[in-house]
């Protein structure tokens, strides 16, 4: 009885295209904090997937209907990788259906069923065309005040997501994080041991679950983060992720291949 009082009175909290790797590594590390519920295009392949629903993040209608009531956050996970940086006709027709139709959706069924939060995944590659293998091109780190310059169609689009973020946040009091990661992987070690560029652009689990939990319990109305691990040499600024998210970074590159030496 005890334990049934307790989800009860757990945040309800929807990841959108939570059966991939971001998803699978919150439902890990935030499972016991939240009342999570799964929404996917795809179908599971672990019988454990609690409150699975699949839903077409494109298609209004099943996100109204997948998405329960009284949920408190909605944390957008969902996206199509592209093939090539310019990607044909039909490539990006496919992209715009998840990455700009689907984001708008995401926003649009927060804002009619009166969520008050929405968690963006964006990416670097907003500015990926200040930084090549992990360096910045600046002289600096890259800040989010920085003037977007995406690397791809991808980081292009993510953008255009970031700032439907901020017309939703601005006008329907709504708030909205968007979060530009670095690269995650279940299987971290072996990323920074085999990418040079991982080892400067790592966002370990820890600190993915960390800078999720802060984005969802936030009180600010807007705002654009990055989102890496403290690694030497890291590209991105994490001044104002820090100062405002509350957002300090435990695991960093160095620290995962010294514990596996």
């Amino acid at each position: 009885m005890k334990n049934e009082e307790t989800l009860t009175t757990r945040k309800k909290v929807v990841l959108i295209g939570g059966l991939g790797t971001i998803g699978r590594i919150l439902q890990e590390g935030l499972g016991n904090t939240y009342q999570l519920y799964v929404l996917d295009i795809r179908e599971p392949s672990e019988s454990n997937t609690t409150n699975y629903v699949k839903a077409d993040v494109g298609e209004i209608e099943q996100l109204m209907t997948a998405i329960p009531d009284d949920t408190y956050a909605l944390v957008n996970l969902s996206g199509l990788s592209l093939e090539h940086p310019i990607p044909d006709a039909a490539g990006i027709l496919l992209a715009n259906n998840v990455h700009i139709v689907g984001s708008y959706n995401v926003l649009l069924a927060a804002e009619a069923k009166c969520i008050g939060k929405v968690v963006f995944a964006s990416t670097n590659h907003v500015t990926g065309a200040y930084e090549t293998q992990g360096e910045s091109s600046l002289g600096r780190e890259i800040r989010t005040d920085d003037y977007p310059a995406p690397d791809s169609a991808y980081g292009a689009m993510k953008l255009c997501a970031e700032l439907f973020g901020y017309l939703f946040s601005r006008r329907n009091n709504i708030s909205v994080i968007s979060l530009r990661l670095g690269s995650v992987e279940e299987d971290e070690i072996s990323l920074v041991q085999s990418a040079e560029r991982a080892k400067k652009t790592l966002l370990s689990r820890e600190d993915t679950i960390e800078i999720f939990r802060r984005a969802i319990e936030t009180k600010i109305s807007h705002g654009v983060y990055y989102g890496v691990s403290d690694n030497p040499g890291k590209p991105w600024d994490l001044s104002t992720t820090v100062r405002e998210l509350g957002f300090h970074p435990q695991v960093n590159s160095l620290q995962l291949l010294k514990k596996n030496e």
